[in-house]
């Protein structure tokens, strides 16, 4: 979790209101002990817990926690005399409400975090309890059809008692919407995204908690490890013919490079010209393109774009992408502090020299299904 030092706040819209991203902690992971009996993997047992672990709430990054969400009462004790644990009920009474409605859940992530774990629900490389599968079409069916697209719930301090001296923190919400996400996520792979936001017209105004849920790079469907990265079925291929469909496999990647590098001879980031040092990054994945059988856009040099390493991962993975004009647009999966050190200001939407004539399509697919943010909702 870091906070804003010296760059602007980034912007996001949250249906007509636009909001200054204050604060944002990105790296939640989903432990297996949260996840739904329904999802958790073939290793562990139990029913998972619903209340989700946020760190320790002492010492410095107890403060950053508390800071964070403006809580300092962690590990009150309480409990519902009926349900003999801490609800939302009780932490009326208790005092331990941290945020009363003000945070949400959107349709529109949900329904992206399934679209990007498609691959995994039907083509698992974890091992799990049960065929998830199973469960896929009726989750994304619920999902779909949920009337709205903010899903605010209240959550309270569910963590662990003070006299414990585990000083675990935990916050849980008894909204049905948090028994929805929790169903949905996959164990170990998936992680929770929190922004902290206030209104850009009222800085002072009581802040609203934006929960997202991402799925790991290497398990989103386009590049599962499931996918394939040669286009070719090893059993139906004569004995002996292997080797030379993975040369020619790699001869139409070597021509593919060359050609993106002397369309796009250098990184609009970093300057960089020297080849060595650049990679032709693939702006519609490639193995999409094979699996639409696209063979003439898989390695066509407009799908691909010339960058320095760190700049291809943010691209690649979906932190950054670009409007049909070259825009630079930032995504809010990021701190402040992470773009400043990367030399980037989210904000300043810098047309890029990345030559984006022609490459409308690829660029409208990458918007659409590899960058992580809704780009309706970038300000």
């Amino acid at each position: 979790m870091e906070s804003k030092k010296d760059l602007e706040y980034q912007k996001i819209k949250v249906g007509d209101i636009e909001y200054y991203i204050v604060d944002s902690i990105q790296d939640f992971r989903a432990e297996d002990s949260f996840i739904h009996r329904s999802n958790k993997l073939a290793q562990f047992d139990g029913n998972g817990e619903a209340k989700k672990h946020v760190g320790t709430y002492k010492g410095e990054k107890g403060q950053l926690i508390s800071n964070f969400f403006g809580y300092y009462d962690w590990g009150k004790e309480y409990k519902d005399p009926d349900k003999k644990r801490k609800t939302e009920e009780a932490a009326k009474y208790a005092g331990t409400i941290i945020s009363n409605m003000g945070c949400f859940f959107s349709k529109s992530n949900l329904l992206k975090y399934l679209e990007d774990a498609k691959e995994e629900y039907f083509a698992q490389e974890q091992l799990y309890h049960f065929d998830i599968s199973q469960f896929y079409y009726d989750r994304l069916n619920y999902i779909k059809s949920l009337p709205e697209e903010y899903l605010f719930f209240t959550i309270y301090d569910a963590s662990d008692n003070i006299s414990q001296k585990q000083n675990r923190g935990y916050i849980r919400s008894d909204n049905k919407i948090w028994s929805i996400w929790r169903e949905l996520i996959l164990p170990k792979i998936s992680y929770l995204s929190i922004l902290k936001l206030v209104p850009t017209d009222s800085l002072n105004a009581e802040p609203i908690f934006y929960f997202r849920v991402l799925l790991d790079y290497q398990f989103r469907s386009f590049v599962h490890p499931n996918t394939i990265e040669i286009p070719f079925e090893a059993e139906v291929i004569a004995p002996g013919a292997v080797e030379e469909v993975k040369r020619l496999y790699r001869l139409g990647q070597e021509k593919y490079r060359k050609e993106v590098l002397d369309y796009m001879p250098q990184c609009p980031f970093s300057k960089i010209t020297d080849e060595r040092l650049l990679i032709a990054s693939h702006i519609k994945p490639y193995n999409i393109c094979k699996k639409e059988n696209r063979d003439d856009q898989a390695l066509h040099h407009l799908n691909g774009l010339s960058l320095s390493p760190t700049y291809d991962r943010l691209f690649d993975q979906g932190y950054i992408t670009f409007s049909d004009n070259g825009e630079l647009i930032c995504g809010t999966q990021l701190s402040a502090i992470t773009w400043e050190r990367l030399s980037i200001n989210p904000n300043a939407k810098n047309k890029m020299r990345i030559f984006p004539e022609g490459r409308e399509e690829y660029l409208d697919y990458h918007r659409k299904h590899v960058f992580l943010d809704d780009v309706d909702n970038i300000v």
